[in-house]
């Protein structure tokens, strides 16, 4: 891509390039299908209006995961003020395709997601970024706004909770 980030095409490629990782750090953060795919699709919406306001091709990356954050923090206020006015939620529906996917090795990933649900949001975020979005250290701590050193320090204790929690299950 050329320096600037400016046209339809630099989009098409970010796009391609991105849209499953961000959707997978959309999709863990929240756990719930369909407002992961509306707030990915938000997010890239969001991009294409913006096109011309990104200066450097470098930049789009950490742009997109700081909106879809932000995002994801917006739906999860929204949720919380909902569910204390006594609004619930509706279960999510489940195709047979889905089914079948989260059958092949369902012990484990539960295991995995149910730790993953209880660390905190601090190191849940950073684990999520790195593990599903295979995000840099560099990136994390860019979308983050926190030092590389804190995001390698998040990413080491979230792996030792997660291994302490998943080996007291095994046990």
């Amino acid at each position: 891509m050329a320096e600037s980030f400016s046209n339809i095409i630099d989009f098409t490629l970010v796009y391609n390039r991105s849209k499953t990782q961000l959707y997978n750090y959309v999709y863990k953060m929240l756990s719930e299908k369909f407002i992961a795919e509306d707030i990915t699709q938000n997010v890239f919406l969001k991009l294409y209006e913006n096109l011309g306001n990104i200066r450097q091709s470098q930049s789009v990356i950490p742009w997109l995961y700081t909106t879809a954050r932000n995002e994801v923090y917006m739906h999860l206020r929204k949720k919380k003020v909902r569910k204390e006015d006594g609004i619930t939620e509706n279960t999510e529906y489940r195709s047979g395709e889905d089914l079948a996917g989260e059958i092949e090795g369902a012990e484990i990933k539960e295991l995995i997601q149910n730790g993953v649900e209880e660390l905190r949001e601090d190191l849940k975020e950073a684990f999520i970024l790195r593990q599903y979005s295979e995000l840099s250290y560099k990136e994390i701590a860019n979308i983050l706004n926190i030092e590389e050193s804190q995001v390698k320090g998040r990413l080491f204790r979230a792996r030792q909770a997660l291994t302490e929690k998943i080996s007291k299950l095994v046990r």
